[in-house]
């Protein structure tokens, strides 16, 4: 097949919907499809480069940050994209587009779809679809609910990752388009994301992963540390990521004295990312909304141990108190109290999570298995 992907975020830019995007697009182009990735081009990254089956084209647009893009660029990519891709979309056949988010690569997959009549499917990654995270995303819902549905409804399948997204989406669009919704998890590159044991020290280290916004509550872990501080002084806080709160993030680990065991780490390459993971004993995640997080599949195959909010799908992924456990959001308490457990019950008496609740999770969230159901399907529709 010739599959033409669209992202306005690939690695280094964006979070976990590039991170997807790329193990789709270099998986499907291991299987011997030519894949080819129309993104934003970014500081020194090469404008068009191709590793074997993979294409990767980055436009220039109005992209200033690596960890978040404004309205603004959006609109700027998707004028880029339909303004490149209205000539070599015409120069190369492709026999089907991968959409990520319904605005902005659904809104540029539309366009080929009436231009040439290019088949195209559209991936949520769980905010772009009304309904979905109603308070943060009111405005831009408000501003763009009927695109969005005409969007959906057009394309030959719309890929979302869990019960509440598709449950969402099916609401969203109504029993008429509910076939086309399609559930597919995202997954772990089992590869890269391994356990190192050997990398942990004898300090008790916890980390945070994520776009430091609001979505992520990051306040409630930090409020959560500040607690865990008062009993405890002999751990490291790691927070690998970037965004609008870390200044407010900053001028609170210093006006409460744990600068001492907070270390912000910005963002880092993916090997980092993992010895990070490897090194870590705890992997806290506070966010109040994730379609499917990739911190959390990530972490987990590193051996890390989870303590998560309560989100979409995370009793499937967690075995309790085996390789994680849930709290409720907004409660740092509970986070302080169940990282006080961990210390005592597992951290001391050098635990690690069994090989079966290992081998469970990265059999049922392996990229290698979970990408050939998108090659499945997109078979069956471009035949269709």
């Amino acid at each position: 097949m010739k599959i033409l992907m669209l992202n306005y975020e690939y690695p280094p830019l964006g979070g976990g919907a590039g991170v997807i995007t790329q193990n789709i697009s270099e998986r499907l182009a291991g299987l011997g499809h030519s894949v080819t990735v129309v993104t934003t081009w970014f500081n020194t990254e090469k404008e068009v480069e191709e590793k074997g089956n993979l294409k990767i084209i980055r436009l220039r647009s109005k992209r200033v940050h690596t960890h978040k893009s404004s309205v603004t660029e959006m609109l700027s990519w998707i004028y880029q994209s339909k303004k490149y891709l209205k000539n070599y979309g015409r120069q190369n056949k492709f026999d089907i587009c991968f959409a990520n988010f319904s605005i902005p690569g659904g809104e540029v997959a539309f366009y080929l779809k009436k231009k040439y009549g290019l088949k195209y499917t559209v991936i949520s990654h769980g905010h772009d679809i009304p309904l979905q995270f109603p308070k943060q995303m009111r405005w831009f819902h408000l501003a763009t609910y009927n695109r969005i549905k005409r969007i959906c409804m057009q394309s030959e399948a719309n890929f979302v990752q869990t019960v509440t997204m598709k449950n969402n989406i099916d609401k969203f669009l109504g029993e008429k388009y509910a076939t086309k919704n399609i559930l597919i998890p995202n997954g772990i590159d089992t590869n890269t994301f391994t356990p190192d044991y050997s990398q942990r020290s004898n300090i008790f280290k916890i980390v945070f992963a994520g776009r430091l916004v609001e979505q992520k509550d990051p306040f409630t872990f930090l409020k959560a540390i500040k607690l865990y501080a008062e009993k405890n002084r002999n751990f490291i806080v790691h927070i690998i990521g970037d965004g609008i709160l870390r200044k407010g993030m900053e001028n609170y680990v210093k006006a409460n004295h744990i600068d001492e065991v907070v270390k912000f780490l910005g963002w880092i390459s993916k090997n980092e990312i993992v010895k990070e993971y490897q090194a870590a004993h705890v992997a806290i995640v506070s966010s109040v909304f994730e379609g499917m997080s990739i911190a959390v599949l990530e972490s987990l195959a590193c051996g890390c141990f989870l303590i998560t909010t309560p989100l979409d799908g995370i009793d499937e992924i967690i075995t309790k108190d085996e390789n994680g456990i849930i709290v409720n959001f907004h409660l740092p308490e509970e986070i302080a109290q169940q990282l006080e457990h961990y210390h005592n019950e597992k951290y001391l008496s050098g635990y690690k999570v069994s090989d079966m609740v290992m081998d469970k999770l990265l059999e049922q969230y392996n990229w290698d298995i979970i990408v050939k159901e998108y090659e499945k399907t997109f078979k069956q529709l471009i035949n269709q």
